[in-house]
């Protein structure tokens, strides 16, 4: 039961995600063009990219808040450990979950 109910939200995420990615085109109207075959490109590997991505950020955001709260808890609410635990939870849970092609062509620099 709950591996059809997952295989079911693989499969409504990967639906929205290809979908979102029809806007890039229109966005790039104004940059040089790029071939068809560069678009899809970007737009599978960002797909496939977000759907490793997101469930591995979300895991790292639970075990981050599981971990800062038993180490807040151990120390008696020490402020320095909360202080240092809000932080870890900050790093952790914030940030893009998705990935974009846009994210993929930057070049750094």
């Amino acid at each position: 039961m709950v591996g059809h109910r997952t295989c079911h939200a693989i499969t409504v995420f990967l639906i929205i995600s290809v979908l979102s990615h029809f806007g890039s085109p229109v966005a790039l109207a104004e940059e040089p063009q790029e071939s068809l075959g560069v678009q899809v490109d970007y737009a599978v590997a960002s797909t496939l990219l977000t759907v490793v991505h997101v469930p591995l950020k979300v895991a790292l955001c639970a075990v981050t808040n599981v971990m800062s709260g038993l180490a807040y808890l151990l120390t008696f609410g020490s402020k320095p450990v909360a202080r240092d635990a809000s932080d870890a939870i900050k790093a952790a849970c914030t940030g893009p979950y998705i990935i974009t092609p846009q994210r993929l062509r930057t070049n750094p620099e």
